[in-house]
């Protein structure tokens, strides 16, 4: 059976449209991950952002830690980290998390983008379970280990916005 263009254009207007994002776990030497805080989110997350039409996440990837820190990524550098399918009452997307380990120097000179991010830090693995701050769901994966896919779903507590995981599945080779 072969579908006409135009059963073939209302087909694809039926499916599910789904956004993404992509950000980027960046160690320094010492094995510590920077982390930043943007002004319109109430957890610590990592350099990233929405996929800009025409773009794939790892171009978003390197785009977005360029714009909210300041810093070039070599995209031949980065791994790919983790996917998930990010559940909440008001979207469904896909996030893509790439790892990249870089030298000190690189983080000398670190320009928080002032529009949206309001602090940035390194934080160990030793330390994430211990610090009294909200982290991405992403960050304290990376704490562990963990590297693969993950389904999260954003629970509304009376205001109070949660991400918690509900599945994960290891890459080959990964935990």
């Amino acid at each position: 059976m072969k579908f006409t263009d135009e059963e073939r254009q209302a087909w694809l207007a039926s499916l599910d449209r789904r956004f993404s994002s992509a950000a980027v776990l960046i160690e320094n030497e010492q094995g510590e991950l920077l982390i930043v805080k943007a002004g319109y989110k109430d957890h610590w997350s990592l350099p990233g952002g929405i996929v800009d039409a025409g773009e794939s996440p790892l171009e978003a990837a390197v785009r977005e830690v360029k714009e909210e820190v300041d810093i070039q990524v070599d995209p031949k550098d980065l791994k790919l980290a983790m996917v998930a399918s990010r559940h909440s009452d008001e979207f469904l997307t896909h996030q893509f998390v790439f790892f990249t380990k870089l030298e000190n120097d690189a983080f000398s000179e670190i320009k928080l983008q002032e529009s949206e991010i309001v602090a940035s830090k390194f934080i160990a693995k030793n330390e994430v379970d211990f610090e009294d701050m909200s982290l991405l769901w992403a960050i304290r994966f990376w704490a562990i280990d963990k590297f693969g896919y993950v389904n999260t779903k954003i629970i509304d507590n009376d205001g109070v916005k949660k991400e918690v995981v509900d599945f994960f599945a290891p890459m080959i080779g990964g935990k």
